[in-house]
């Protein structure tokens, strides 16, 4: 659930209450033994991912506490990274074998055993109650430092520059990726995109009716690029263990399945990156910076 400001609340208190919501989420998320251990990964990093993008959009205007926050941020989301891509190459894995013939899934049955081991053993150790532990008090000194990083100014300028630059790194990430074709190229724009879907999503009261289709749109296409990704970390694991797949025909077919996969979702993600980022920075920032006004007004 997206976390938003609301009619009538000073920005300084908004970013605060929804920073320490997201940082919420994610020390509930980590210690909830009732969740399966994926989900509550990535329910941990969804929310970290949130914070980061409410960093980021003050950043700019606050500087070093701001800096020095978001790398903190960022080693929590590391941290649990590895279980997320060992759960993510043997789902994409079953996905991209389903309805293959027979000899093909018995051919490719000790690479899913492997991953299935990999996924395994990572969760184990994950799953200590020393880590979880670790965690959640990373999570929680992070929790009460939010004063640290959030602004004092009731302002649009507070957040100004931040949301510019959000919607300008996604836009040139998409030019960037299109060019090169590289899977990291493409990684880069998948993130620029969902940092500024959640800066959007936290300022959509501001003009709801197009904020909120905005969000959607975004959410396709942070799908499309997800899918993307995932089928790029599971071809970089199949990589890893072909030498250890006795039939490299039956391997070849599988990689060639996902090259195919992927580039498809590349062609679909064009059209609606291009839609959703056609408007020049300034233009795109100058009218959120007019709701913004507007929405102050109202809720006087």
């Amino acid at each position: 659930m997206d976390l938003r400001i609301e009619p009538g609340e000073p920005l300084p208190h908004a970013i605060r209450r929804l920073a320490q919501g997201e940082l919420g989420e994610a020390h509930d998320a980590a210690g909830d033994r009732r969740r399966q251990l994926g989900t509550r990964v990535h329910d941990v990093r969804t929310a970290v991912k949130k914070l980061r993008a409410l960093n980021r959009l003050v950043r700019p205007r606050l500087g070093r506490p701001a800096r020095h926050a978001d790398r903190r941020l960022r080693a929590i989301a590391h941290a649990v990274a590895p279980l997320r891509d060992d759960d993510v190459v043997l789902k994409t894995f079953d996905r991209v074998i389903d309805g293959v013939d027979k000899p093909m899934r018995t051919a490719l049955a000790g690479l899913r055993a492997r991953l299935a081991a990999r996924l395994a053993a990572r969760s184990r150790a994950f799953g200590e109650d020393e880590r979880v532990r670790e965690l959640r008090a990373q999570i929680e000194h992070e929790r009460r430092g939010i004063g640290d990083w959030t602004p004092n100014e009731n302002r649009w300028r507070a957040i100004d520059d931040g949301f510019k630059r959000g919607y300008r790194r996604a836009r040139e990430a998409m030019a960037a990726a299109y060019r090169s074709e590289s899977g990291t190229a493409f990684h880069t724009w998948r993130r620029t995109v969902k940092t500024h879907r959640h800066q959007v999503a936290a300022l959509q009261p501001i003009a709801p009716g197009r904020l909120t289709a905005r969000v959607s749109q975004l959410d396709r296409l942070g799908e499309l690029l997800g899918n993307e990704h995932d089928l790029t970390v599971l071809e970089q694991a199949i990589r890893r263990e072909r030498s250890r797949i006795p039939d490299q025909r039956q391997l070849e077919r599988l990689l060639r399945l996902v090259v195919e996969h992927r580039a498809l979702l590349r062609r679909r993600a064009r059209p609606l990156g291009l839609r959703l980022f056609a408007e020049a920075p300034s233009v795109f920032r100058d009218r959120a910076k007019r709701d913004f006004r507007r929405f102050r007004q109202r809720s006087r």
